[in-house]
């Protein structure tokens, strides 16, 4: 139900039953309140507890026309039921945060005969298999697993020490714990998710990857599992791929506008090559993929080589890297070359024979996009140019790069103004009387003080004058850096247009642009 459909229920709800509707996030219920409910009845019915007054029990419900509920929440409390209205989602986001963790250590008591289902690992059968299947092991994952969706977490790290271990969860690029464990339950865990991502359960002193695909809450989540041996026992992370609604467009990223327009012609390009380069985890490929989706028409053929494929676009061809196949990179552009692209795809320049391959295709009448690892956009040429590719061939095909990085979006609910510190505005090159925002925290942003994140950003179009410099019989990095130089917008530049804008704050710019 989208918010003006929402609205307008909740209209018809009070106006006909005098049904109140409440905002679960301006309005909580405190912790006490999942006492007045067991879980299971909870999350049986979706319905949140939110106060007893005498013999009245007041819960949220998305459906509080639904008698049947209402009966059996009558008879489960002996109070009479007074139903409010709320939204669906903001219902389970509560019921995770008032009964997950308790849910988690009661799954927990409930370890005993486990050790003994797995002790033969390597031996499972059909019926052991499904013995583990009805686990406690199976619901503990699964509970984390959905918390994880619940709060947009975008990996889910199991990590074992001596004597404990850690859930933790990394939401909009910050890790965080989530949930402490008994040790004991390592093994178990560990084995639930190897059969989850289709790997082999009994091998523990290599590092495995698995993958699988569930639908939470009617959405479809993909999720990439890798294992590594550790000190005290193997350790997972699982990197969450939500769906396309989960999909940022090129506005949601933080471009601005009059950027954007620039940036645009790079990819309205027939042919050429554009590279997005930036740190690991500093959304080049969202970046890529929502260019991409702008260029997705009819007459368009793209097709992306990637390791692995993690985001699909329909009407896109996504080709991934299969190295047990002898499908690499290099091998697999030559074969994309005769599938008539219009546009190519590339997840990542990695060596001299990609980077070679990539520039041959942008000068024969490809437009060819991709990623690469530098500290900043002048920094791929001379990077391109280490790798083999000759400077006048690069000089010929490269249209443009863009360098970003990610940092947290303050969250628009709890924002507020103060004065920017002396140092700050020295390292920022701002005026010391300058005002800047802050995050304070609220139940929007779960107390964090931001929601969200966003691209700060720099870009270089080559000019011919540039392709000239470049393309010099007498090649000088350094020469060629300083003319790329010229006429940049820096990333610092763009991050303190943020930090006035109020989109983010200055520890985080400072953070992401001096970071080397």
């Amino acid at each position: 139900m989208n918010t003006s459909d929402f609205a307008e229920y909740s209209k018809v709800l009070e106006d006909k039953y005098n049904i109140k509707t409440r905002d679960l996030i301006q309005e909580p219920p405190n912790q006490e309140a999942a006492l007045l409910l067991e879980h299971s009845l909870a999350l049986r019915w979706l319905t949140l507890p939110i106060k007893q007054e005498a013999d009245r029990f007041y819960c949220a419900m998305s459906n509080p026309l639904d008698y049947s509920i209402i009966s059996n929440l009558n008879t489960a409390t002996d109070c009479f039921i007074e139903p409010v209205l709320a939204k669906e989602s903001d219902i389970r986001y509560f019921l995770d945060k008032m009964y997950g963790k308790r849910y988690i250590q009661n799954i927990a008591s409930e370890f005993l005969v486990e050790e003994n289902i797995l002790k033969n690992e390597y031996q499972l059968d059909t019926s052991l298999r499904e013995q583990i299947q009805n686990a406690p092991t199976v619901k503990l994952v699964d509970s984390l697993i959905e918390s994880a969706v619940l709060h947009r977490a975008s990996d889910i790290h199991i990590e074992p020490y001596e004597h404990s271990l850690r859930a933790r969860f990394r939401v909009d690029g910050q890790l965080s714990t989530h949930q402490q464990m008994d040790k004991p339950l390592l093994p178990n865990i560990i084995s639930r998710l190897k059969i989850m991502g289709n790997m082999n359960i009994a091998e523990k002193r290599k590092p495995q990857d698995g993958s699988f695909s569930l639908t939470i809450h009617d959405e479809a989540v993909d999720f990439r599992l890798s294992t590594i041996p550790s000190a005290y026992g193997e350790k997972a992370v699982i990197r969450l791929l939500y769906g396309v609604k989960e999909r940022l467009d090129t506005q949601s990223l933080g471009y601005f506008s009059e950027d954007l327009t620039i940036m645009r012609q790079l990819f309205n390009n027939p042919y050429g090559i554009v590279i997005i380069t930036g740190p690991t985890g500093s959304g080049k490929s969202t970046t890529l993929t929502s260019f991409i989706s702008e260029k997705n028409r009819d007459n368009v053929n793209i097709t992306t080589v990637e390791d692995p494929v993690e985001n699909p676009i329909e009407g896109v061809n996504h080709i991934p890297v299969d190295s047990k196949s002898g499908l690499d990179f290099p091998n697999l552009l030559r074969y994309i070359l005769r599938q008539d692209p219009d546009v190519i795809m590339i997840g990542e320049i990695r060596d001299t024979a990609s980077a070679q391959i990539a520039i041959e295709a942008a000068i024969t009448g490809h437009l060819v996009l991709s990623t690469l690892h530098t500290n900043d956009a002048c920094g791929v040429f001379p990077r391109l140019v280490d790798m083999g590719v000759q400077p006048y061939l690069l000089a010929a095909s490269l249209n443009g790069v863009i360098a970003q990085r990610l940092v947290r979006r303050l969250c628009t609910h709890c924002a507020k103004q103060e004065v920017i510190s002396q140092a700050d505005a020295m390292l920022l090159n701002l005026p010391n009387n300058s005002r800047v925002y802050a995050g304070i925290g609220c139940n929007h942003c779960n107390g964090t003080g931001y929601k969200g994140r966003l691209a700060i950003y720099e870009y270089i179009i080559i000019d011919d004058e540039m392709r000239s410099q470049m393309a010099g019989e007498d090649y000088r990095p350094f020469a060629v850096e300083k003319i790329l130089k010229t006429g940049i917008s820096t990333m610092l530049d763009n991050g303190v247009k943020n930090i006035l804008a109020g989109n983010t704050c200055v520890s985080e710019v400072i953070k992401a642009v001096f970071r080397k």
